[in-house]
């Protein structure tokens, strides 16, 4: 077999098993939209449902409108990012806001 031939062959096995390893980002998501306002919500898991390829995309186009990423929707509801927390549990913020206005 010539090196030319070679190269075919595995061009040829790769362009078969493409549809296997490609199979998972196009399958349904499941997706965690606990505090996200209801219209995002919904557009969330309709672009989940379609895919995952969607919902990158989805996030990606509204990514500067809804301050969301990817990790905020597919993470259990345990470790969400969107989910908030009870007054009780917030810790107390101390700010210092240092105003600078020039040199003296």
């Amino acid at each position: 077999m010539s090196r030319v031939q070679l190269k075919h062959l595995i061009a040829a096995a790769a362009l078969a098993s493409a549809p296997v390893f490609g199979s998972e980002i196009d399958e349904p998501l499941k997706v965690n939209t606990d505090g996200l306002q209801s219209h995002v919500a919904e557009q969330v898991q309709q672009a989940a449902a379609e895919s995952q390829r969607a919902l990158m995309q989805y996030m990606w186009f509204t990514r500067r409108l809804h301050h969301l990423w990817i990790d905020d929707v597919t993470t259990p509801k345990d470790e969400s990012v969107a989910k908030s927390e009870p007054r009780e549990k917030r810790e107390k913020r101390e700010y210092v806001v240092i105003r600078s206005y020039g040199a003296r």
